[in-house]
């Protein structure tokens, strides 16, 4: 018997954790996990996705700390995108300031090191 969409993920966000790796079937598992979770709550008429936003919010910290950038830099972009909703600005703005503290994004192969503008005083 499957468990609820939450648990799924919570178990899949621990065992990519665990595993300590940027990338591979953990992570992947992982989102796959959240994916379904966010989907049965959005189906749910009137049900506040706040749980699933603060998700994003603290997977994205948590690999941050794991320097796992391109982890980090996804679940911040995808809070952002999927919750523009005004309930959820503080933490749309939230996962903004964590992006800019993230290193640049790695060049894909062929493609020239992106510059990254001097901060603003």
């Amino acid at each position: 018997m499957s468990q609820a969409p939450d648990s799924d993920y919570r178990q899949a966000l621990e065992k990519a954790l665990t595993a300590g790796q940027c990338d591979g079937g953990a992570v992947q598992d992982m989102w796959s996990a959240y994916g379904r979770w966010y989907a049965v709550a959005s189906s749910i008429a009137g049900h506040p996705k706040t749980d699933e936003a603060v998700a994003l919010l603290r997977q994205g910290d948590q690999f941050r700390l794991l320097n796992c950038p391109e982890v980090a830099r996804a679940s911040y972009r995808t809070l952002i995108g999927r919750f523009p909703e005004d309930g959820f600005a503080p933490l749309r703005e939230t996962a903004r300031a964590s992006l800019r503290s993230l290193p640049p994004p790695l060049p894909k192969p062929g493609q020239p090191t992106p510059v990254r503008p001097p901060a603003e005083i």
